[in-house]
Parts: C-alpha cells; sequence; structure tokens
C-alpha cells in the first residue's frame, strides 16, 4: 500500500551536492539538485525533450542541464535554455514535486501538489537543536516499507534479533500501553530494576539496575520515533525524573522506493556527553549493527512473502500496536 499523499525523506540535506542525486521514490524516478540559492529542488528523472535522465546531466548556473542536448531546466521544471535557438517553446517541462529542507533531511510530495502541506511534515527537533548530537545514516533495504515499519512498533523482537546489541532477556516482560491520539500511535514500554542493555550502561556510564523506557510514535505515513533510555533504578524515571540516567532519540524515515525496496534513514539523536566524539562513534557502531540485525531479518521475511504468495500473518497481543499502524494506513489510503 503506498500512499502517494504525503511527505516522504528524500534524502539527508549533505547527500545533496553540488551533482545531481537519482532516487526513486513510490516508484517516481527523482533527480534532487541545488539551485539558486543553493535550495533543493525535487524533478522527475525524465528530460522531456528526448527522455534522458535528468540525473545524468549537471547543475549549471543554478540550472539542472540535460546531458544530451543541453536543455537547462530551473527550480520549477520549466525549460529555461535550449542551444541553438533564442526561443524556448514554452510547452517543454520536466515535471516539478513539492520538497522541503527540514530536520536535516528534504522531503518530498508525490501525489496531488495542491495538498502539500509542509506543516504536515514530522517534527524531528533533535535534529537541529545543539543540545542534541545525532549520528546519521541511509540504508537500502530489499524489503517493502510495511515490514520495516511493523517492525518498528513491535518490542518483542528485541530479545532475539538483538541479542548482540540492545537486547536482554526481559525485553518480552516489558509493561506495555497502546493508544491512538489522531492518527499518531502511541507506545510506552517500561522495564524497572532490570540490567542495563551493555550499548546503553557502556554510554552511561551505568551500573547496576535500571529503569529502561522504549516508547514510540508512529507518525502516517511511515515516521517512527523512538523515545529510549535508562535510568539508576529507583531514582524517578518513570514519573518523569531522568536526570540519573540517558536518554536517545532513534528516528526512523520509512520511504518507499517500490513495493519490495524501501530507504531507510535513521538517526541517533542523544543529549549526554555531547562534545565527546568517541561516544559518538560507539553509538553509531551500535546503531548500524542493530538496523542490520533487522535489515537481515526483513530482507529474508520479505523473500519468504515473494515464495508464499498466500500467506498469513498470526497475531500475538504484542502485535497491537503493528496492527493499530495497519488500520491508520488503510483508513489514510481510503481518504485518498
Amino acid at each position: 500500500m503506498l500512499l502517494r499523499n504525503a511527505w516522504y525523506a528524500a534524502a539527508w540535506a549533505d547527500e545533496v551536492g553540488g551533482e545531481p542525486l537519482a532516487r526513486t521514490i513510490l516508484n517516481e524516478p527523482l533527480v534532487l539538485f541545488r539551485g539558486a540559492g543553493n535550495a533543493v529542488s525535487v524533478l522527475q528523472d525524465r528530460c522531456p525533450h528526448r527522455g534522458v535522465p535528468l540525473s545524468k546531466g549537471c547543475v549549471t548556473e543554478g540550472t539542472l542541464e540535460c546531458a544530451y542536448h543541453g536543455l537547462r531546466f530551473d527550480a520549477r521544471g520549466h525549460c529555461v535554455r535550449t542551444p541553438g535557438q533564442d526561443t524556448v517553446p514554452g510547452t517543454i517541462a520536466a515535471k516539478a514535486y513539492p520538497s522541503v529542507d527540514r530536520w536535516r533531511w528534504i522531503w518530498v510530495w508525490i501525489g496531488d501538489p495542491a495538498a502539500a502541506d509542509p506543516d504536515a511534515i514530522p517534527a524531528m527537533p533533535w535534529l537541529s537543536d545543539p543540545a542534541w548530537v545525532a549520528p546519521t545514516g541511509r540504508i537500502h533495504l530489499r524489503a517493502g516499507h510495511e515490514l520495516l515499519i511493523e517492525n518498528l512498533q513491535n518490542h518483542m523482537h528485541l530479545q532475539f534479533v538483538h541479542r548482540r546489541t540492545i537486547g536482554t532477556d526481559d525485553i518480552c516482560a516489558a509493561k506495555t500501553a497502546v493508544k491512538r491520539v489522531g492518527d499518531a500511535v502511541h507506545v510506552e514500554r517500561w522495564l524497572l530494576d532490570k540490567p542495563a542493555p551493555p550499548l546503553f550502561a557502556k554510554a552511561g556510564n551505568l551500573s547496576g539496575n535500571v529503569d529502561r523506557w522504549f516508547n514510540s510514535v508512529f507518525l502516517p505515513p511511515s515516521t517512527t520515533i523512538l523515545d529510549i533510555g535508562c535510568a539508576i533504578a529507583g531514582t524517578g524515571a518513570p514519573a518523569g525524573d531522568r536526570s540519573r540516567g540517558i536518554e536517545i532519540r532513534s528516528l526512523h524515515a520509512v520511504t518507499p522506493e517500490t513495493e519490495t525496496t524501501t530507504h531507510y534513514f535513521w538517526a541517533y539523536a542523544r543529549n549526554f556527553r555531547i562534545d565527546e566524539p568517541d561516544v559518538t562513534a560507539m553509538l553509531r557502531a551500535g546503531a548500524e549493527a542493530t538496523f542490520a540485525e533487522d535489515v537481515a531479518i526483513l530482507e529474508s521475511q520479505q523473500a519468504n512473502a515473494e515464495r508464499f504468495v498466500d500467506g498469513r500473518f498470526a497475531n500475538l497481543p504484542a502485535d497491537r500496536a503493528g496492527v493499530l499502524v495497519d488500520r491508520v494506513r488503510r483508513e489514510l489510503a481510503a481518504r485518498g
């Protein structure tokens, strides 16, 4: 199910430099480039003259120049130069898509341009707040985006998929509460007075048992924000006092490339030890290892989905959040 009338992360802002960037989103071949004023624009990756990908061209004088015959296109896709003639036919234009540079991402709207409201872009203030620091990355996932979205809602897999990284043997015993607020799905999870996962213990210099939280918010069409961390047991974290521990925002922008492939953008933001590069490197490595474990499972799941085309899933109580997210997405599809 591909929801078109929605904002999707198309790239990290620093991925778009002096050269055009090709990227497919919702089966649409796109080209991103920095034009006048260094602003990023998104066009269909097809020259309307003879169909050559515009991403094969170059950025020249704030325009995108086609590699085949040198036609140039501005940020709105209008042809502004045709070599060999003084006038430019007004009918020649590349399709342009609404785009916004926000939270260090370039967001694109594939559906009806009239419905593109920038205020609907999920808020990610941790990526611009100087009190937080965040390693980031992008994974090309050979699995459908819905499998990844569901994975991010279900905590039970942490105990088994992530044994070597953030998993502990008591994850499945976490107290969990799920609720829907509008089209958002909120999940609150707590483990009290338990050992900290090794990555968190090392990052926070924590010893002894902790109170651990791993909460999440799903924001349509496909973003999940994880509020995770732990504090020394009994110091008030469940009541809101996190001062004796660490907290992380694990941010996940899930963008469908096709029905079976996904651009997986992630960030791992923290507000502690922010001036220590070694901690950033350690948490980056930990995040990359954790997400690689997910990728291996999800790609095998996708392969089986293609083998067993009539296969159905059996739901458990721990799947409640994922089932609710799927319901929200289906409602959005029905609204158009």
